[in-house]
C-alpha cells in the first residue's frame, strides 16, 4: 500500500502535490473534522452518494474547429446557423480512469457551459462506461455579468457540504467559491498528469464531515 493511500485511509491526509505553481496538496496539520469511510458509499449525513461537479472543456476535454497540433481523440459534429462544423476533441490524459475512480465512491456529474448539442456528443464518446449520471448544460447555468455562472444546488439542493466542483475557471463556481476545486486549464500537454494527480485528493476528500474543509486545506497551502 502506498503511503498516500495509507494516510488516506488511516489519517485522512492530503500530501500529494499538484505540478501547478499556485495550488498543491498540504501535509495538513490544520484542525478539522475527520470520518471513517464507511463499507459501502453512503454517507451517513445525508445518506447519499456525495458528488463530484466537473466541468467539460478545458478540464476533462479541449476542442477546438482547427485541427490541433497534437493527435486529437475524436471528432463531433456540431451545427452552427446553417452549416454542420467538425469540431476536433482531445481527451485530457488520465480521462478515463479517473471517471471510473471517481464513481467508485462518488456521484459524478458534469456541469458545462458547453451547448447540449456540442456537449452531449462529446460526453457520449467521452463516456463509455456510462459513470456520469447527471449532465448539465449552458442552458442550466445563471448569467452573471455577462459571465455563465454554475449554481451547485441545482445538483445536491441546499446540502453544499456534500459536493465539490472541479472547474479551470473560478468565475463558474462564484456561487458558492468554498465548494470550488481549481485545476490547471488543457489544452494540448498530453504528458499533463492533473486528472490522476486530483482523483488522488478527491479520493480522501469524502472522509471529512463538511467537503469544503478538504478544499480549505487544499488551497491553504
Amino acid at each position: 500500500m502506498s503511503i498516500l493511500k495509507f494516510h488516506c485511509r488511516l489519517l485522512r491526509c492530503v500530501s500529494k502535490c499538484f505540478n501547478s505553481p499556485t495550488i498543491s496538496y498540504p501535509a495538513t496539520k490544520h484542525s478539522y473534522t475527520n470520518l471513517e469511510k464507511p463499507e459501502d458509499p453512503l454517507t451517513e449525513y445525508t445518506n447519499m452518494k456525495r458528488t463530484i461537479i466537473l466541468d467539460l472543456d478545458e478540464t476533462l476535454v479541449h476542442s477546438s474547429t482547427q485541427l490541433p497540433g497534437v493527435k486529437y481523440d475524436f471528432m463531433v459534429m456540431v451545427k452552427m446557423e446553417r452549416d454542420i462544423i467538425p469540431i476536433f476533441v482531445v481527451k485530457r490524459p488520465g480521462v478515463t480512469e479517473f471517471l471510473e475512480r471517481l464513481a467508485e465512491s462518488y456521484k459524478v456529474v458534469v456541469f458545462t457551459a458547453g451547448l447540449e448539442d456540442y456537449a452531449s456528443q462529446v460526453l457520449d464518446k467521452l463516456d463509455k462506461n456510462h459513470v456520469i449520471s447527471q449532465r448539465l448544460y449552458r442552458d442550466s447555468c445563471t448569467e452573471v455579468n455577462g459571465k455563465y455562472v454554475k449554481d451547485l444546488s441545482l445538483v445536491v439542493g441546499k446540502d453544499l457540504r456534500s459536493a465539490l466542483i472541479v472547474d479551470d475557471n473560478p468565475s463558474s463556481y462564484s456561487l458558492q467559491p468554498d465548494n470550488g476545486v481549481p485545476i490547471k486549464a488543457f489544452v494540448d500537454d498530453l504528458k499533463d498528469q492533473e486528472l490522476l494527480k486530483l482523483v488522488e485528493f478527491l479520493e480522501c476528500c469524502d472522509s471529512y464531515e463538511d467537503m469544503r474543509d478538504a478544499v480549505k486545506d487544499l488551497l491553504a497551502n
